[in-house]
């Protein structure tokens, strides 16, 4: 692996953060693979790339756990997903981590049920987000459904950490056990061409973000969504990366226009609708539209520049950029290698295992 600012790092530091690299390829590989998990309730997903987390906090890297977490939300939300996707992610996985990170220094506390509570914290968060989106506190209608799913989802993906670090301790054989021979999984890691500055691109995206939030009527939020259909349109954005984009909030938009319906009268309930479908996809339209536009180094490259105030400010980055780095060199490697063998936490905990031994052993 080829290290960001060596001169800065010592070699305990450059194998530190190259482990959470090597954890935050593990959480975006497992999001990746729970895709295919079907679950009956659009926007509810399993939160396995919370089970790398859930590892790191365990072996009592706290620092690292929140590092992780970090390049979890950056690169998948890049990569995989749009920037509306990806603060949608940051502020659920921030509460989430403010909770999950105190509770897991308790020693009466199971990690299961750090996880339950994070599990909630994130799905608190996620609905925080959905209200500035669409711009009504009627989101929060959802809330029992989604707490009732978090438990049962935060339960499962506890019990798999916790299969995964006894299978661990228990493997003395670990560092020489052979992995499966399994298909390759078709992962693909962004856009290949570039054609317009990534630093430009994220300051249009953030001031048209700015603008749309703020608007309340139909007449500019329509000219806002012509827009962003536009971008779309240029960057050749596909139907499917829309409904994709949409899907996490799709439980949320229902049962506020239901809840818009009952609580207003019929006029202003349509209306209020109408406000904040127009407002949510030109968002997501746009944030489309601007990863789209750019390929995997020039995201990157974004990453590295958002970054630089903290450098001017002498905190070092040298050690979170080396684990990004890690991180988008390791994610083919082990999407290549594993694959989903059901979805009982034995599998999964066994996948996991098998996915830390392979990461272990690359050179960084």
């Amino acid at each position: 692996m080829t290290a960001m600012q060596p001169d800065t790092l010592t070699a305990k530091e450059t194998q530190r953060w190259s482990r959470v690299g090597a954890l935050a390829a593990l959480a975006m590989v497992l999001g990746y693979l729970e895709t295919f998990v079907p679950i009956p309730i659009p926007g509810v997903k399993l939160g396995l790339a919370n089970v790398a987390v859930l590892l790191a906090l365990a072996q009592g890297d706290v620092w690292g756990a929140c590092w992780v977490a970090v390049i979890k939300v950056l690169a998948a939300g890049l990569l995989f997903g749009s920037p509306i996707t990806m603060a949608y992610s940051a502020v659920g996985t921030a509460l989430s981590l403010a909770l999950m990170v105190p509770l897991s220094r308790l020693r009466t506390m199971r990690l299961w049920m750090v996880s339950v509570i994070g599990a909630l914290a994130h799905e608190a968060g996620q609905l925080l987000v959905a209200q500035a989106l669409l711009g009504t506190p009627l989101v929060w209608y959802s809330a029992p459904l989604l707490m009732v799913a978090g438990c049962v989802t935060g339960a499962f993906c506890g019990i798999v950490a916790e299969r995964a670090l006894r299978k661990l301790a228990d493997d003395a054989e670990s560092a020489s056990a052979p992995l499966a021979d399994t298909p390759q999984t078709a992962l693909q890691l962004g856009s290949t061409g570039g054609r317009i500055d990534p630093r430009l691109a994220l300051l249009a995206l953030i001031a048209f973000a700015l603008v749309t939030l703020r608007l309340t009527s139909i007449v500019p939020l329509t000219c806002c969504l012509a827009l962003s259909l536009c971008a779309c349109l240029w960057a050749r954005v596909r139907w499917s990366d829309v409904a994709r984009a949409l899907k996490p909030v799709a439980l949320i938009c229902a049962i506020t226009v239901v809840a818009q319906l009952i609580s207003l009268p019929a006029q202003q309930a349509f209306l209020a609708a109408g406000i904040s479908a127009l407002r949510l996809l030109s968002l997501v339209g746009a944030s489309l539209a601007f990863v789209k536009a750019q390929s995997q180094e020039e995201l990157l490259a974004g990453v590295r520049w958002v970054l630089t105030p903290l450098q001017r400010l002498g905190i070092s980055t040298a050690g979170p950029l080396l684990a990004l780095d890690v991180a988008m060199q390791l994610l083919p490697l082990l999407a290549s290698n594993l694959h989903m063998d059901g979805t009982s936490p034995a599998s999964l905990s066994q996948l996991i295992a098998d996915a830390y031994r392979l990461a272990s052993r690359i050179p960084h």
